[in-house]
């Protein structure tokens, strides 16, 4: 268990693979990459499979876009389909050709002048703007859950998709190992051992109760009539996933795709250089070669004085913060295990009603927006209500959103969850968010059909000698004890976010094939600012109360349907 190793992507390719990827993607052999010249809905595709699937985006684009083209299915093909597909692959062999006899894709489109233009302008005009004008498609493929939320948090101009826990099971292993991140220092440390046999044990027990799970799932929810085998059993595999998820470690490996903007490249570069994780670092310098290939006028400033000048600016500030937290905020007591769970709202706008209304009212106005306000604030709240179910009575779907005046108020939520429905909700990224370090001192969350499986006993002791082992490793290695935390351990992180993006994150995920543990956390949020503003609650039309025992059920159906499969054409 070396850094090498997880450098090294576990993809192999045979020698006509290779021909035909290479052009498409800056190395076919290392787990950081960044894609070249490909069409950005053909990017979004294969990103949007990335996410649900067990292979990584180079073999999907090989196996989904090359093979059929190279290999295509022509039983029962007419003479018109059959000339269509040989001339298809001939002229991807032609096009392959000739890029390669022509020295890739840099001398094919020449964009030296191109890059000649950016450095110009960024390196002698210092005009960061250019940099928002172009980005990049890079993917990070065998990294851990620690690190994609550290990536995560970088929210303007930067874009991600990642695997979900949720289609695809952790039960396999590449060449030996399960599949988390063997943390370098921790490896150095007396820890060595304990590391590497603690999540062993967690990585076993999740495999083991696969089968027992899915029996009782089975069991407890059986087919119906209008479902084919494959949306049954997708369905069936995504509860047991949803489940389970609670034995993985932060250190289980997974995939992230980014779009970026140059300039927000550039940002995370640099400041992940800062980074006290070594995984992060790694990341940084991994992300950094390869946007050179492509980008390399938006990202060389990320390693340059004007970059480590502020790399030193992020760790010092960093460690300050860390030193007046243990100064005016450390609790000596390690922190009960029934702490308050769910969304408590600690922070809210006294005069949020007249904001929202008069800014309503303000685009159609010539009045400054202080007189609309006065003239808001003196009305009766029936009118305050009336004026607000008119601004949102033409919304039909969620998909309707609200108009930029809800934005005008904000709400501050201080939430306990366990980490695996944290990993859903840090993805609205259009708000402030700021999360505590991964820990065990919260407790842990026990999910409830596993205890209606009879299988919690193995995941009960787990989870305590986690902590046991969390406790230990903290008291020298505070950041790389986050990676042996489990996906059920409780996490505490705080959102401030305006009534728009309150509207847009409740409305989405309580719908029907939301995960209950973060249905229940939108839940409390749309009920706590009904308590204090009961007037702008009219706006969150599409809140689901509903209670749903198998989430991915009509989900599964409807793609059935697309996929022109019926209960008909059950396998039998």
């Amino acid at each position: 268990m070396t850094m090498i190793d997880q450098q090294k992507s576990p993809e192999k390719f045979t020698k006509e693979e290779a021909y035909f990827i290479l052009p498409f993607f800056t190395n076919l052999d290392r787990n950081v990459f960044a894609a070249k010249y490909l069409p950005s809905e053909v990017l979004g595709a294969l990103a949007s499979r990335y996410s649900r699937s067990t292979k990584g985006v180079r073999r999907l684009f090989f196996d989904e876009y090359i093979k059929p083209i190279l290999e295509p299915n022509l039983e029962g093909a007419k003479n018109a389909e059959i000339r269509q597909a040989e001339m298809m692959k001939k002229e991807l062999v032609t096009f392959v050709d000739y890029l390669h006899q022509h020295g890739g894709w840099e001398r094919v489109v020449n964009s030296r002048r191109a890059r000649a233009f950016f450095e110009k302008w960024l390196a002698a005009y210092g005009d960061d703007s250019i940099a928002q004008m172009a980005g990049a498609h890079i993917f990070f493929e065998n990294i851990t859950n620690v690190a994609t939320k550290i990536l995560e948090d970088f929210r303007i101009g930067f874009a991600p998709l990642e695997k979900s826990t949720r289609y695809v099971l952790f039960d396999q292993k590449v060449e030996g190992r399960y599949l988390y991140f063997p943390e370098p220092d921790l490896l150095r440390s007396k820890f060595r051992a304990d590391y590497i046999k603690h999540l062993n044990m967690l990585f076993r027990r999740y495999s083991q109760s696969i089968e027992p799970l899915t029996k009782y799932l089975k069991k407890l929810f059986p087919q119906e009539k209008d479902q084919s085998d494959r949306a049954y059993l997708e369905t069936i595999k995504a509860k047991a996933c949803d489940v389970l998820r609670a034995y993985l470690p932060a250190a289980t490996l997974t995939n992230v795709g980014f779009f970026g903007v140059g300039q927000s490249l550039e940002y995370v570069i640099t400041k992940c250089y800062a980074h006290p994780l070594a995984e992060i670092r790694m990341l940084a310098k991994e992300a950094q070669t390869e946007l050179k290939k492509v980008i390399p006028s938006l990202v060389g400033r990320a390693t340059s004085p004007r970059g480590r000048i502020y790399q030193r600016f992020v760790a010092s500030g960093e460690k300050q913060l860390e030193n007046l937290t243990q100064k005016y905020a450390h609790d000596e007591v390690r922190p009960r295990f029934d702490n308050q769970l769910g969304a408590q709202l600690v922070e809210w706008d006294v005069d949020a009603e007249d904001r929202i209304v008069a800014s309503l009212l303000y685009k159609y106005s010539t009045l400054p927006y202080e007189e609309i306000k006065k003239k808001v604030s003196v009305l009766p709240s029936v009118r305050k209500l009336e004026i607000i179910k008119k601004a949102v009575s033409k919304r039909k779907v969620r998909q309707h959103r609200l108009v930029r005046a809800f934005e005008n108020t904000y709400y501050k939520f201080d939430i306990v969850t366990n980490f695996g429905a944290y990993r859903y909700l840090q993805r609205h990224r259009m708000m402030t968010q700021e999360r505590q370090r991964l820990t065990t001192e919260l407790g842990f969350d026990v999910p409830a059909d596993l205890e209606a499986a009879k299988l919690e006993k193995p995941y009960l002791d787990a989870a305590g000698k986690i902590d046991k082992l969390y406790g230990q490793i903290k008291k020298r290695y505070p950041d790389q004890a986050q990676y042996v935390v489990m996906m059920g351990n409780r996490i505490r992180w705080y959102q401030f976010q305006n009534l728009r993006e309150l509207t847009w994150e409740a409305e989405l995920r309580t719908g029907r094939q939301g995960h209950p543990d973060y249905r229940i956390i939108e839940h409390q949020k749309v009920e706590a600012v009904k308590k204090v503003h009961p007037v702008l609650i009219e706006a969150l039309k599409f809140v689901d109360y509903r209670v749903y025992n198998l989430a991915r059920r009509e989900s599964e159906k409807r793609i059935d349907k697309k996929l022109g499969l019926t209960s008909s054409k059950k396998r039998r």
